[in-house]
């Protein structure tokens, strides 16, 4: 069985692509979890032609939008992020990734509590979300994501690789193509997994299956929403206990 794969903000992987012409490495990515993932390294900022080093893009908020500004000469990258995340993101969900670690604090990667800047106000405010990484998660909301900063509790790590393994088997299952009996089977086989996280989420998966009988809709669907919903239920650690699930093997 081919390895799940895993995009990676390229600092992360030791890459010297940040602002300041350093990387951020996060050891555990090329230590441990390259021999079981297959990691792809993704930099918007390098990808939209920013230079290494260069000064730190900010988010700037007006009335309209958010925006990504250099703060030395207020060059304005959003529409060239925008349009580089959309490409970007198609490409790396067509290869099959199953998942995505950003970097934390980043304007184009950060997931949440990214600094926000406000007209002349010199102080920021962290309730943004990096550019490229807010395009990756509305286009794509099935496909698991976290920041390297959360990884850091062993028992979020294991909890974000199950996921990943979870999503893994959904998408191998799909290249054949997805059929009721094939969606009900996946949905049985990952029941103990499904049942370690609430009951809530198994009820609301039950009723998306029962609509493979209910209605016309295709099962190609059916399985999309399925997985949607499971994730949504997944993102969240909500139970602080060891996961029923093969893919904890990753982390030792």
């Amino acid at each position: 069985m081919n390895k799940p794969k895993l995009a990676v903000s390229s600092c992360l992987l030791g890459k010297k692509v940040r602002s300041n012409g350093d990387a951020a490495e996060f050891r555990p990515l090329n230590r441990t979890w390259s021999e079981h993932l297959e990691l792809i390294e993704v930099c918007p900022e390098v990808g939209i032609g920013m230079g290494v080093p260069r000064p730190t893009p900010r988010l700037v908020k007006d009335e309209e939008r958010i925006s990504l500004i250099d703060p030395m000469n207020g060059h304005d990258y959003t529409d060239k992020m925008l349009e580089y995340a959309e490409v970007q993101s198609d490409f790396l969900v067509a290869s099959g990734v199953s998942g995505f670690v950003f970097k934390t604090d980043s304007p184009s990667c950060g997931l949440e509590k990214v600094k926000v800047y406000r007209g002349d106000n010199p102080e920021a405010v962290r309730d943004g979300t990096g550019l490229f990484a807010k395009v990756f998660t509305t286009l794509y909301p099935h496909i698991p994501v976290i920041e390297e900063g959360t990884l850091s509790d062993q028992l979020q790590e294991e909890h974000f690789l199950a996921r990943v393994q979870f999503f893994n088997e959904w998408l191998s299952i799909g290249e054949e193509g997805w059929t009721a009996s094939r969606l009900v089977t996946f949905h049985a086989d990952q029941k103990a997994f499904l049942l370690s996280k609430t009951p809530e989420a198994m009820r609301s998966l039950d009723k998306i299956i029962s609509k493979l009988f209910d209605s016309d809709e295709h099962p190609e669907h059916v399985a999309l929403n399925y997985v949607t919903e499971a994730q949504k239920h997944l993102s969240a650690l909500n139970k602080r206990e060891r996961i029923p699930h093969p893919m904890e093997r990753v982390v030792g």
